[in-house]
């Protein structure tokens, strides 16, 4: 993709007036967030913002993810897979050590992998790794993953957030003293803003930033203010905020246009009565008028799509006709169905895509004779009630994790969903090593959700951040909820 700068000039040289200048230390950078994490272990929650802080910044993994979402070594320097596909040998780092002195070796790798796939771990997203029968340590630096049955995508999903490496003397307090391996350690934290120094003894090249501070705005207008004020150097979600923002901002910030990997989609749960009928769903699905959904972005048009699949993977297969906006179907299908009396309550986490899309969904719904009461959650209280509990009706949410589609597969995952024929299709899935044949399959996949509608598929979350313009080394687009900081520099003057 060719990447965009949009250079934002203010008229106003008056406003000009009273900004303070632009002052920065050269190893410096503040960027802001608006979700405050609820800890700073990435292994124990589901919540994006821990792994925006801390993935690939403090805690690293045997892969890691590229900017380009190429799977690259990271505390693995290389790895082998056998013949029948029921064996991975992990090659080792050596030379690496955690933040506390405490060195990485393939037992310290055996124990995180282990704590990883155990059920009482906590680790929400244990289930994609669950084709880990045995991990065996063959060597000081070599370590070797016996599978129950062969999974082409398990290289790639160790480079996720939740697959990090952790040291067995320090798991238990990470939720607050995080230890990693990684290129910064954190400083001193009791909640709110994290800060973030570089880790003298790190393993890899020395990063140009030496200092990182996390800040967290959940309101716009304080957002808006933060950037106006020159007090934030990055913040890297921006799409959602409203024209008027460029008038509000110095010359010296630009957007980067980028993409990132979350599905927005209108969570259904199956639980629920009256949407265990597929004709409801499907009318929920006619009912939304997703290009005006799209009108919250006043700058940009992020791209539609019919399925929990993102447009950058070369399996994606364009579904986005497959419910066009028909209000009269909708009516129709709740009709038959014997769901005209139907009541809904919405509820909205805090992102500002919620906050603003939530209106125009509960409007479509309303529309077509569907009583919506919207409830707003705090991020712990959306994580809470219906990530965990299931206690919700229908929910707009974006999943950020890369190629979640596999979500789906799971009985006990927060929509409900149980699908005999999806999950043996997913078996077919990870068993598949020939890349063309599997995303044939992924493509099937994408056809059964929607067919299903198991969810109202509605648009990708663009990924469009503003920074100052001397701030360089950004990664465009999202392959993972991250903010990578080891590549960031400032460019000269």
């Amino acid at each position: 993709m060719m990447r965009v700068f949009l250079r934002l000039r203010v008229p106003w040289l008056a406003l000009l007036l009273f900004l303070p200048p632009l002052l920065w230390a050269n190893d410096t950078v503040t960027i802001d967030r608006q979700i405050q994490p609820p800890h700073l272990d990435p292994t124990l929650t589901p919540s994006a913002s821990v792994a925006e802080v801390t993935h690939m910044n403090v805690f690293q993994g045997l892969t890691r993810l590229t900017r380009e979402a190429q799977v690259q070594p990271a505390l693995a320097t290389a790895w082998s897979v056998s013949d029948d596909g029921l064996t991975l040998t992990f090659n080792l780092r050596r030379g690496v050590v955690f933040h506390d002195r405490r060195p990485f070796n393939a037992e310290v790798a055996a124990f995180s992998l282990a704590r990883l796939v155990d059920p009482d771990s906590g680790n929400p997203q244990r289930p994609l790794y669950s084709a880990i029968e045995r991990i065996e340590v063959s060597a000081p630096f070599e370590l070797r993953l016996h599978l129950t049955r062969p999974d082409a995508l398990l290289p790639y999903r160790l480079a996720f957030s939740a697959a990090v490496i952790v040291h067995p003397d320090s798991v238990e307090t990470n939720a607050t003293r995080p230890i990693g391996t990684g290129p910064y350690r954190v400083l001193p934290w009791e909640g709110g803003p994290v800060s973030l120094t570089a880790f003298e003894e790190y393993w890899g090249p020395k990063p140009a930033i030496r200092h990182a501070h996390f800040t967290f705005t959940a309101n716009r207008i304080e957002l808006e203010n933060s950037l106006s004020a020159g007090k934030v150097d990055v913040h890297a979600d921006a799409s959602p905020l409203p024209s008027h923002l460029q008038l509000a901002l110095h010359h010296d910030f630009s957007v980067l246009q980028g993409n990132g990997e979350g599905e927005v989609i209108l969570a259904l749960n199956h639980a629920h009565p009256a949407l265990q009928d597929l004709r409801v769903r499907r009318a929920l699905a006619h009912a939304i008028d997703r290009q005006a959904l799209l009108s919250i972005y006043e700058q940009f048009t992020p791209q539609l799509i019919g399925s929990h699949f993102s447009p950058q993977h070369p399996a994606y297969v364009d579904l986005v006709d497959r419910y066009p906006y028909d209000p009269d179907r909708a009516r129709a299908l709740l009709r038959e169905a014997g769901a005209e009396s139907l009541s809904l309550t919405l509820s909205l986490p805090p992102p500002i895509y919620a906050e603003r899309g939530g209106l125009h969904i509960a409007s479509d719904l309303e529309a077509v004779g569907i009583a919506v009461q919207v409830e707003r959650l705090s991020w712990p209280d959306w994580l809470d009630r219906v990530f965990n509990r299931k206690l919700y009706d229908i929910t707009l949410i974006s999943h950020v994790e890369p190629m979640d589609i596999d979500i789906y597969a799971r009985d006990d995952y927060y929509f409900n969903y149980h699908s005999p024929e999806f999950q043996a299709l997913w078996r077919r899935i990870e068993r598949t090593q020939d890349e063309p044949q599997r995303n044939s399959l992924l493509g099937d996949a994408q056809r059964l959700i929607s067919d299903d509608a198991v969810n109202v598929f509605l648009y990708m979350k663009p990924q469009h951040s503003i920074h100052r313009t001397g701030l360089k080394g950004l990664w465009q687009n999202a392959p993972i909820p991250a903010v990578v900081l080891e590549e960031m520099y400032w460019a000269s003057p």
